[in-house]
């Protein structure tokens, strides 16, 4: 299945997996009108799709996202207003470019190349895992632009050091690749990012469902618990699991060395 939205984003589905691509590469997929909405039409289709596993998240050319195209945004001035208007769950359309992937409910794996920039970046905070190029550059420029970076990054960005983001954020300075792994803006490098999050996301989609989706709510809701509850909430979490259709698929396929079925054929559990 491939769709287009806005003439800006291309969403292609295959084997549970939706490879979402931003396909501006003559402006370094730069966020003009059309950008923002097709962005935010993808993300809704993301939120449809039934049997969806993962999500890739890229940008076509040599750049994944220079950010904000400013030219192109105060050139509707009109519409600027609109898009720090909170919709009823709190978050307003900026905001919801980095935080609406977490809608699809499936692991979001994004890969980085190129000009990582401003509304590019805070992007990219909103998925989970993040493969980055090496030389690719990445930045918080809107402090150049007399703004400050404000797409969900309070919190897309809670788990990143509290120095980091005020420096990055103060003087809108450029890292590449490997340091930005080690800032902990990005999980991992890869001279070939997109190839690299396809692997993962294929990965992930051959996993047990439930699991996946056990393993994202613990670490989502454990930073607001205490001991207590956050023990509480893994026995649970993994009672919920154990003895299940799709743990006695996983286990009969590990044991026969084949691949699993998700949902388990008909018998399938027996290997």
């Amino acid at each position: 299945m491939e769709e287009q939205f806005e003439g800006r984003v291309r969403l292609v589905v295959a084997s549970g997996v939706a490879e979402v691509t931003l396909a501006r590469p003559e402006a370094h997929n730069g966020l003009d009108w059309a950008m923002i909405d097709g962005l935010l039409a993808a993300q809704r289709r993301l939120a449809e799709l039934e049997d969806l596993r993962a999500v890739v998240l890229a940008g076509e050319g040599e750049s994944f996202c220079a950010g904000l195209d400013m030219a192109a945004i105060m050139a509707e001035t009109a519409r600027v207003p609109a898009l720090l208007e909170a919709g009823a769950d709190g978050a307003n359309p900026v905001q919801r470019l980095a935080l609406g992937w977490r809608e699809a409910g499936v692991p979001v794996i994004a890969a980085l190349q190129g000009h990582v920039y401003g509304g590019g970046l805070q992007i990219a905070l909103g998925a989970d895992i993040r493969v980055v190029h090496p030389r690719a550059r990445l930045a918080l420029l809107e402090i150049a632009w007399g703004i400050i970076p404000d797409m969900a990054i309070s919190v897309t960005g809670a788990g990143l050091r509290g120095d980091v983001l005020r420096e990055l954020g103060w003087t809108g300075r450029k890292v590449e690749g490997e340091e930005a792994v080690g800032l902990g803006l990005a999980t991992r490098l890869g001279e070939a990012p997109l190839v690299v999050a396809r692997e993962i996301a294929a990965a992930i989609a051959g996993h047990s469902p439930t699991a996946v989706a056990a393993w994202s709510e613990l670490l989502e809701r454990a930073p607001g618990l205490n001991t207590r509850e956050r023990l509480a909430l893994e026995a649970r979490l993994q009672g919920g699991l154990l003895g299940g259709a799709e743990q006695q698929e996983a286990m009969a396929a590990r044991l026969a060395g084949r691949a699993a079925r998700f949902p388990p054929d008909e018998g399938a559990c027996g290997g």
